[in-house]
């Protein structure tokens, strides 16, 4: 590496996750911090009630200091724009509370920008074994954060799991929009964030070898969490639509209401065909589930000033 000694900040979000909070962060003893980039790790506790404090508060590595952050306002956009203010790594990497990092895992992704070669790094993220099923589809696993469909020479968008990214890049592009991600609409915060840095000009690498492990709860797998999880990335997806990329469609009741009937009828039709009792639920339906509460979301969002000018990388005020 550079013998300029840039500076790493590593960045956890939190909330009420202490168990799996717990599991991560025994995981980066040992994580290989490079001897020319000091680094440090930030996590953040984005209003938890249960014992998150004290795992943060507890836990010590030997390679780098570990630091506690509370952030009052609920969101994890919120969180991490918290999380970001509070540090100054030259270098930011973010990933989540419930995966498990290699040894490799800092310098695999902080090496593209350190040299120069990017100014954004798309990490991997593969589930962890024992969550995997025999009904899963490439759907299902893009889900649960799958990078697996991506090559290093052809990068679509960082992920939250497991990115990282020039300080640089906020002068531009300065925070996560706080009306997407988990505690707003669900998700996108990390997709919207990637796309302006990338549509303002800045280089995105991938590292999908460079892979963190995601050992998410099991309870998603279950056809109640796969229902939540479509409508909240539907929702995110039109708000995504209308406010940044100003898209529109015509007779939008019309359409809304049509995919409903079509819900409904598959529903009604094909659901109880599905062999796997309350595990998974079948690419069909998934795809109606999230257009339908695309279309819902989309009507609501319409009713508002946009947010930002077409492909904009600051949100506007009025």
């Amino acid at each position: 590496m550079p013998s300029l000694k840039p500076r790493a900040s590593i960045i956890i979000t939190t909330r009420n996750r202490a168990a799996h909070l717990c599991e991560t962060l025994a995981s980066f003893r040992g994580v290989v911090v490079p001897p020319d980039l000091p680094t440090e790790l930030l996590v953040v506790d984005n209003c938890s009630t249960d014992d998150t404090a004290e795992v943060i508060k507890s836990t010590h590595l030997p390679q780098m200091p570990v630091r506690y952050l509370y952030e009052p306002k609920p969101g994890q956009s919120n969180a991490r724009n918290g999380g970001m203010a509070n540090t100054t790594g030259d270098v930011i990497v973010f990933t989540d509370d419930d995966v498990r990092v290699p040894a490799k895992w800092l310098k695999g992704m902080c090496l593209p920008l350190v040299a120069d070669n990017a100014d954004l790094v798309a990490g991997g993220v593969v589930m962890a074994p024992h969550l995997e099923r025999p009904w899963m589809t490439q759907r299902h696993r893009n889900l649960h954060g799958d990078t697996s469909i991506y090559t290093n020479a052809h990068p679509v968008a960082m992920i939250g799991a497991n990115m990282a990214f020039n300080r640089k890049v906020l002068e531009k592009v300065a925070a996560f929009d706080p009306d997407l991600g988990p505690g707003a609409l669900g998700f996108w915060d990390d997709a919207l964030f990637s796309r302006q840095l990338t549509n303002a000009g800045f280089r995105l690498a991938g590292a999908f070898d460079v892979q963190v492990e995601h050992h998410f709860d099991p309870r998603r797998l279950c056809r109640r969490s796969f229902r939540d999880r479509l409508a909240r990335e539907g929702r995110s997806q039109a708000y995504v639509s209308y406010h940044w990329k100003h898209e529109s469609f015509a007779c939008p009741w019309g359409k809304t209401l049509k995919m409903w009937l079509k819900l409904r009828r598959y529903q009604l039709l094909h659901a109880p065909k599905w062999p796997h009792g309350d595990s998974g639920m079948a690419d069909e339906e998934m795809a109606v589930v999230q257009r339908f509460h695309f279309c819902r979301e989309f009507l609501r969002q319409r009713q508002r000033p946009r947010n930002y000018e077409r492909l904009g990388c600051v949100k506007l005020k009025y």
